[in-house]
């Protein structure tokens, strides 16, 4: 029903009646308390019904307005953990080649330097004074060994190299050598020289050992002669020290080289890699002996050729004591000098020359032999992708 003033409203009541809700008639006539009455249980019906409209439209507005902040969603989560995979390899070259006195009792291999009765032994008044030395006779037969132990839980690759230092030269692997030539020792000589044998000594002139004449004795005072012995020729180099890589022979330091490639280089992850890799073992020895003894002599024929060497390795300048090669109308004089193995690198070693100028490294065409044997390795065990 329209909303109406209490005036109007009147009016209406006084001229005809009206119907209201609910069947409620207010006719014409009626008194005033009458449609009073109507008229307030009419209002409650149209509040009613706008409280009915109003709660609608709350719930309208609502399912709008969280229609508006919805979205999609999905989800997922997860977690791990992981440790640090094992490596634990050890790589080792263990042992020692070289010592410094060898006892018989043990075929000549390496001994402690405190136990007496050794059959070559290097001078020195305290160990650390001495160097290390080889000979004829003396070996090594349990050597350096090069292995890898260890399961690591990653791929990897070994890799052996030549042996640096710190500085990353070079140590330069170097054989005990004399090469080509005829070699002897001329020694002082103080006896009775004639004219008969006079030319079977020698004279120093200028740095090279002559023939003497008859002229040589008649000289006041009388020049200086010497006889030459331990007479040694060397038709091919002769590298004394032979090697062995397990059971494998090996002529010199270069075969040894060759003799120590791994078969195996790389290796999958939890592979147990002493059994992959595998060791190897690296023996020396000088033989005392070689050949058939001359039956007059007695001698081998590597005894002139050792006897050289040692000679080498003994001469300290002494001029009543000189080792000499042969230069095809004479001898000259054997010098010693202390060089690098090669150019930069790690190691020096002691090399005997011919000439008035010493070389700089052991490859120099003036040397004539080497007189230090070096052997080092570098192992290296790496983790690869």
């Amino acid at each position: 029903m329209p909303d109406i003033s209490l005036g109007e409203f009147y009016k209406k009541v006084v001229c005809k009646g009206v119907r209201l809700q609910n069947n409620f008639t207010v006719g014409c006539g009626e008194t005033h308390g009458h449609w009073r009455k109507g008229l307030i249980k009419m209002k409650k019906n149209v509040t009613m019904r706008a409280a009915g409209f109003l709660l609608v439209g709350v719930m309208l507005t609502a399912s709008i307005v969280s229609g508006t902040y919805a979205k999609y969603v999905t989800q997922d989560s997860a977690q791990d953990t992981a440790r640090v995979a094992k490596f634990g390899v050890v790589a080792a070259v263990s042992g020692d080649l070289f010592g410094k006195s060898y006892s018989a009792a043990s075929g000549n291999s390496i001994q402690a330097w405190s136990v007496n009765g050794p059959t070559v032994s290097a001078s020195g008044a305290t160990e650390a004074a001495a160097d290390k030395v080889v000979a004829p006779g003396t070996k090594n037969g349990t050597g350096m060994t090069i292995s890898v132990t260890g399961t690591p839980e990653v791929s990897t690759s070994l890799a052996l190299v030549d042996a640096v230092d710190a500085s990353g030269n070079t140590y330069v692997n170097t054989d005990i050598e004399l090469k080509t030539g005829d070699y002897g020792v001329m020694v002082a000589y103080n006896g009775t020289v004639t004219t008969d044998n006079v030319t079977s000594y020698y004279k120093l002139d200028n740095g090279t050992y002559i023939a003497a004449t008859a002229a040589d004795l008649g000289t006041n005072p009388a020049t200086k002669l010497y006889q030459f012995k331990d007479a040694a020729s060397v038709a091919a180099s002769y590298k004394p020290v032979t090697w062995k890589v397990g059971d494998t022979s090996c002529a010199d330091v270069a075969a040894v080289k060759t003799a120590l490639a791994f078969t195996t280089t790389t290796a999958a992850p939890n592979t147990d890699l002493a059994t992959a890799y595998g060791s190897k073992t690296i023996t020396w020895e000088w033989p005392f002996s070689t050949g058939n003894a001359n039956a007059v002599t007695g001698n081998t024929p590597n005894d002139g050729l050792d006897t050289i060497l040692g000679d080498m390795i003994a001469d300290s300048g002494d001029a009543n004591y000189t080792v000499v090669k042969a230069n095809g109308t004479g001898y000259d004089t054997v010098n010693y000098a202390d060089v690098n193995a090669a150019a930069n690198s790690a190691n020096t070693v002691k090399v005997a020359y011919t000439g008035a100028t010493a070389p700089t490294v052991m490859t120099d065409a003036s040397v004539c032999a080497v007189l230090t044997v070096s052997f080092g390795a570098k192992l290296t065990v790496t983790q690869v992708d």
